[in-house]
């Protein structure tokens, strides 16, 4: 619904699964996540090095250090540790490559490119809630001393939009950091 000013203003309601959205400064809708907060792209690939050169070769893209860790993951299935191996690319729109991770969600889908859509949060357990009342179902998420979700959780949607939400003090200043972590 389009408004004189051009502002979106959209109300759906306030039951359960139905987001409610309010006009934001500037026009767009504002809901529970912010558009604004959007910072990467994630596609899962079978081989990340490979991944990283052949988009180099392709559109110039360059890359962070491969970061590689392991964090304790709860799932549907119960909790596990998980060794990732990850890259974001120094251009924007950020670009993070996830080396596979087979028996997880961090499966390569062959002709299936987009994994997720990454959006930084302040408040992570709360918009993990907010997405499951929405209708994205949590399906990972990473834990910390009890706490969970902590860092990051993964939410899916019936129709396949998969959403990483991050806390967004995990990075700080996410220029920064990309710069602090080029090859």
């Amino acid at each position: 619904m389009g408004k004189p000013d051009g502002k979106v203003s959209l109300i759906t309601g306030a039951t359960r699964g139905q987001a409610v959205h309010q006009p934001r400064p500037g026009g767009g809708v504002t809901g529970i996540l912010n558009a604004d907060d959007l910072y990467h792209t994630g596609i899962v690939v079978s081989d990340l090095d490979a991944a990283m050169a052949k988009l180099t070769r392709i559109s110039g893209h360059q890359w962070t250090t491969p970061l590689s860790l392991t964090l304790p993951v709860e799932t549907e299935a119960g909790q596990q540790d998980v060794d990732f191996r990850a890259t974001y690319s120094l251009q924007a729109p950020h670009v993070e490559l996830v080396q596979e991770i087979p028996g997880t969600i961090w499966t390569s889908v062959p002709g299936n490119a987009a994994h997720h859509l990454g959006f930084f949060v302040d408040d992570l357990a709360k918009k993990s809630s907010e997405l499951a009342e929405a209708g994205f179902a949590r399906e990972a998420c990473a834990c910390a001393e009890g706490q969970s979700p902590a860092f990051f959780a993964y939410h899916n949607d019936p129709l396949g939009i998969r959403i990483e939400i991050v806390d967004r003090s995990i990075f700080g200043d996410f220029n920064q950091f990309l710069q602090d972590n080029r090859q």
